[in-house]
């Protein structure tokens, strides 16, 4: 509660206008001020005057009845016992926002390749016999068609260790036989053209005027 035997100060104040006395008042709701200038000799009720014609409520000897215009124009809140918080002065409980719930994305497995066991001596065995029948090591291709997809078809092994006995063995691969084979078949069209081609013309003499 203000103690000040009157509802404003008397200060002195400095302006663009230089040095002046002011009557300055505080708004007992929300802290605004209000200064007036003051002459030599200035009464209370003289400022009581000059405060309600700036739009405020003033009481000389009350500085609870001094309100600003914007405080003035609004309802006064009920007054309630200190330290006593109400329902109605408690400051609203913001209910907390749901926390945003991430999708669980499945990782992605790496791509692994199992490790391939090694060969039995068996296995070896069979592996390089039939390598032998179909396999021609001084050209570096196999011979028939076959490659080492079809001798693992054949020995019901993995392929993966047809490949390793074989460039063991024999070296690297180095002719396709698919590439041998287009060029095989590419050599008997061509023949076979030819062929056609004789026909042809044969047939073109029969029809020639004698």
């Amino acid at each position: 509660m203000n103690t000040r035997p009157l509802s404003y100060d008397v200060l002195q104040v400095r302006d663009t206008s230089g040095p002046r006395t002011v009557a300055r008042l505080w708004c007992a709701q929300c802290g605004e001020t209000l200064d007036l200038t003051l002459n030599s000799t200035h009464h209370a009720d003289g400022v009581e005057r000059m405060a309600r014609a700036k739009g405020w409520d003033c009481d000389k000897n009350r500085p609870r009845r001094t309100l600003c215009p914007d405080c003035k124009a609004r309802p006064r809140p009920p007054a309630t016992p200190a330290n006593v918080v109400t329902r109605s002065s408690a400051p609203p409980v913001k209910a907390a926002a749901p926390k945003p719930i991430k999708p669980t994305i499945p990782k992605e497995m790496p791509m692994t390749t199992p490790a391939l066991r090694p060969a039995t001596p068996d296995e070896r065995m069979r592996i390089r016999h039939k390598l032998d029948e179909v396999f021609d090591d001084s050209k570096g291709m196999y011979l028939d068609g076959y490659s080492d997809q079809r001798v693992a078809e054949d020995l019901k092994l993995p392929r993966k260790m047809i490949e390793q006995i074989r460039e063991a063995a024999y070296g690297p691969i180095r002719t396709d036989p698919e590439l041998d084979q287009l060029r095989t078949d590419i050599a008997a069209l061509v023949a076979q053209a030819s062929t056609l081609a004789n026909r042809l013309a044969e047939v073109e003499k029969r029809f020639q005027p004698r």
